[in-house]
Formats: C-alpha cells, sequence, structure tokens
C-alpha cells in the first residue's frame, strides 16, 4: 500500500520546511486523559490547509479548481495530554500529474519527539467539471522552491 512506504522512515524535524504550532486544548482529551485520536485528524488538517494556502494561486479567493483530500492515513506513536504545544510539520513527498503525496509529522513543540506521523493524497479538482486536472505549474514551482527535501517527481 502506498500510504504504509509513506510511513516508514522514522520522521526528522530537519525534513520539514513548514511546521504549523498548535496548542492542545482541555477539550481535546477524553475520558483517559490524552488526546482523542479524532483530533489527530483535526491537527493534520490544520497542517494541511496551512501548507496548501502558502502554495496556492489563489488562497484568498474562490476558484473552480483546487486541492481535494483523497486519502489520510495516520499512524500514533505516543500519547498526548493536555497542557501540550506541539507542531505539524507538512510536506510534499511527491507531484503527481494530479496529485500530490503529502507527508506529515506531528512533534512536541521544539523537539524531534514524534506523536504521530501521517500520510495524505491530496488531488488537485476541478470542481465544475467534477474531475482531476493537472497541478498547475506555479503550484508545482512554489512546492519546489518551499521543500527542505526535494519531492519525487
Amino acid at each position: 500500500m502506498q500510504g504504509d512506504q509513506q510511513l516508514m522512515h522514522e520522521p526528522n524535524r530537519a525534513d520539514y520546511a513548514h511546521l504549523t504550532p498548535i496548542k492542545v486544548k482541555w477539550g481535546e482529551m477524553d475520558s483517559l486523559g490524552h488526546v482523542n485520536n479524532a483530533v489527530y485528524f483535526r491537527y493534520s488538517e490544520d497542517g494541511r490547509i496551512d501548507y496548501i494556502h502558502g502554495i496556492s494561486e489563489d488562497a484568498d479567493h474562490q476558484t473552480s479548481d483546487g486541492p481535494i483530500l483523497a486519502d489520510l492515513q495516520c499512524s500514533f506513536r505516543a500519547q498526548l495530554r493536555f497542557p501540550a504545544d506541539v507542531e505539524i510539520g507538512t510536506r510534499v513527498k511527491r507531484i503527481g500529474r494530479s496529485s500530490l503525496d503529502i507527508e506529515q509529522c506531528l512533534f512536541l513543540a521544539g523537539t524531534d519527539d514524534v506523536v504521530a506521523v501521517y500520510a495524505n493524497v491530496v488531488v488537485w479538482f476541478d470542481y465544475g467539471a467534477q474531475t482531476s486536472m493537472r497541478i498547475p505549474e506555479t503550484v508545482r514551482e512554489r512546492i519546489r522552491a518551499l521543500e527542505a527535501v526535494a519531492p519525487e517527481e
């Protein structure tokens, strides 16, 4: 499975040029006293949206095309409890014709301590035609310019 391959190496903060800070909230804990697993997916969304906003041409305007999430996997590495500050690193591992393989890692803020690792597939989508489309060249260029580790193409 492609996503499993993305999760095989041990993440390193230096691989992520894009980090989004997140403050763990009291209400995100479950009855066992740790952050509920569903919340980890919100953290992924926070990082993914922040990253995509930075590389999109028309991030502040509605357009007829843009990213749509096709797949999301999470591998939990450690429990997380309130209070805590974390950072989610987001990077594009591979740029395809119409899709991006996005790797994310949730770190305890300012450390290399891994809390969770994510694999995402985002498809560039023409919402009017309801079909995938080639990722615009300007988006590809912004990704290449941003990444600390060059994405596969």
